[in-house]
C-alpha cells in the first residue's frame, strides 16, 4: 500500500497542478475576452494587414495608421519578427482583430500542452510529476503569455520538439534532420533560437545545422509572396541590428522598466539612456552577454548525451531571456524547462541537496506574478525596492550558474572518461 501510494501521489500532485493552473488561467482569459484591442497581439496582426498592401510591416506608422483606421487603438507596438512569422499568421486576414486575439489564446494554451510533452520526453518521469504540478500551478510566464498574446509559448514548443528529435537515443537518420528543421522554424519565428544552431554548429552537428539554415532559407523564400524581398532586406539591415541597443524598430519603452529581467537592464540602472543603451551599458552588455555565451559554449560543447545534456540545453534557454535588451515576464517560459533539468538532477544526486537553498527562493521569485512583485517593491524603501526588483533577473542567473554547471561537470566527467580509456 505504501508503495502504491507513493507511486499515485505525484500524479496526484499533476492532476492538482493542472487544476490550479485552469483556475490561474481564468484571469486571463477574462483579460483577453475584455481587451478589444489586442494588447501585444495587435502587433502581429497589423503586421499581417500591412504587408498584404504591400507596405513595410516594420514601419511603426503604417501598423498605427491601420489601427486608427479600424478604430481599434491609437497606436501599436512595432512589429520585429522575421518575415516567416508573418507568413505563418496569414489566418488571422480572416478575422478581425478581437477574433484573432482570442483564437490566439488557445493556440498558446495549445503550444502549452505540446511544450509539457516534449518535456515529458525529456527528463526522468519521477521528477516531472511534481516539478511539472508546481510549474502548472504557479508560473506566472505562463498566463501572462495567454493575457498579452504573446508568440513564446508556440516557439518554445516547436524549439523543443525540435531537440527532442535531436537529441533522440533511436538511431534513426532522419531524427537530427527533423530536429534542426524544427529548430530552424522556430528561429524564423523568433530570432533567439538561432543560439541552439550556434551550439550545434561549435558541436560539429552537421546535420542539425544544415538543416536548420537550409529551414531558414526556404522560410525566407516562402514568405516573399507575403513580405517582399525590398522589406525583407530591411528587417535585416535595419531592425535586426537595431536589437543590440534596443531600438526594436521605434520601440518607445524605457529599458530600465520594471518587469524588465535583461542583462542590458542591469546595466541600463548604472548608465542609464534615453529609450537606448547609451554606449557604456551597450559596451558593458556586449561584453557580458559575449562572456556568458563564450564561457557556455566552450564549457558544454562535450558535454555527454542524457541529463547533463539536457542542462546544456537548459542554460542556453535561459541565456536567451537574458540576452536580448528586453526580457519581460512573457519571456521567462524559455527558462521554465531548466526547473525540469534541474528537479531531475536533484532526485539523482548530481547536485547536492544544498542547491535547494537557493534553487527554492529562486523558483518562488521567478513564478510571482510579476503586478504583485512590483507593488510589493513600491512598498518597500528604495535601496530594498531595487533588489525586489532585480530580483526575477537574480533567478535567472541562479538558474543559468546551476544547469552550465552541471553541463560543464558533465563535460568535464566526459573527458576524464575519455582520457581513462585512451590511457588503458
Amino acid at each position: 500500500m505504501n508503495s502504491t501510494l507513493r507511486a499515485l501521489l505525484p500524479k496526484l500532485a499533476l492532476i492538482i497542478g493542472l487544476l490550479l493552473h485552469l483556475v490561474s488561467n481564468q484571469p486571463a482569459w477574462k483579460g483577453v475576452q475584455d481587451a478589444g484591442h489586442g494588447r501585444d497581439f495587435a502587433s502581429y496582426y497589423y503586421g499581417v494587414q500591412v504587408a498584404s498592401l504591400g507596405d513595410n510591416p516594420y514601419e511603426k506608422r503604417q501598423l498605427k495608421a491601420r489601427a486608427q483606421a479600424e478604430g481599434t487603438r491609437k497606436s501599436v507596438h512595432p512589429f520585429f519578427y522575421p518575415p516567416p512569422f508573418l507568413l505563418a499568421m496569414q489566418w488571422t486576414r480572416a478575422l478581425d482583430l478581437h477574433g484573432a486575439y482570442k483564437l490566439w489564446f488557445w493556440v498558446d494554451a495549445l503550444a502549452t500542452l505540446l511544450a509539457g510533452l516534449a518535456l515529458w520526453r525529456m527528463v526522468p518521469k519521477e521528477s516531472t510529476w511534481l516539478i511539472g504540478a508546481a510549474v502548472l500551478a504557479w508560473a506566472s510566464s505562463i498566463p501572462n503569455n495567454h493575457l498579452m498574446g504573446q508568440a513564446n509559448l508556440p516557439v518554445l514548443a516547436i524549439t523543443l520538439w525540435g531537440l527532442v528529435l535531436s537529441e533522440s537515443e533511436t538511431p534513426k537518420d532522419w531524427k537530427p534532420w527533423a530536429g534542426g528543421a524544427l529548430v530552424g522554424l522556430a528561429a524564423m519565428l523568433k530570432m533567439s533560437p538561432g543560439l541552439l544552431v550556434l551550439w550545434w554548429l561549435v558541436q560539429g552537428r552537421w546535420r542539425e545545422t544544415l538543416a536548420a539554415c537550409g529551414t531558414a532559407v526556404l522560410l525566407s523564400l516562402l514568405s516573399l509572396p507575403v513580405v517582399g524581398l525590398e522589406h525583407q532586406i530591411f528587417f535585416f539591415t535595419q531592425v535586426l541590428p537595431d536589437f543590440s541597443d534596443g531600438g526594436y524598430g521605434g520601440l518607445s519603452v524605457p529599458i530600465e522598466l520594471f518587469g524588465n529581467h535583461s542583462i542590458a537592464n542591469l546595466w541600463a540602472q548604472v548608465w542609464p539612456g534615453e529609450n537606448a543603451l547609451s554606449a557604456s551599458a551597450k559596451t558593458a552588455t556586449t561584453a557580458t552577454v559575449g562572456l556568458l555565451t563564450l564561457v557556455l559554449l566552450g564549457g558544454t560543447w562535450r558535454t555527454p548525451r542524457g541529463l547533463h545534456r539536457w542542462a546544456a540545453v537548459s542554460a542556453l534557454l535561459v541565456l536567451m531571456v537574458l540576452t536580448p535588451v528586453y526580457a519581460y515576464e512573457h519571456h521567462v517560459v524559455f527558462a521554465l524547462p531548466a526547473w525540469f533539468v534541474l528537479a531531475a538532477a536533484l532526485q539523482q544526486r548530481k547536485l547536492h541537496w544544498t542547491w535547494l537553498l537557493v534553487l527554492v527562493p529562486a523558483f518562488v521569485v521567478s513564478s510571482w506574478p510579476i503586478l504583485q512583485w512590483k507593488q510589493m517593491a513600491l512598498a518597500q524603501g528604495p535601496v530594498l525596492r531595487g533588489l525586489i526588483q532585480e530580483g526575477k533577473t537574480l533567478a535567472l542567473l541562479i538558474q543559468l550558474l546551476s544547469t552550465g554547471f552541471l553541463a560543464t561537470r558533465g563535460s568535464l566527467e566526459a573527458r576524464r572518461r575519455r582520457g581513462l580509456a585512451r590511457a588503458d
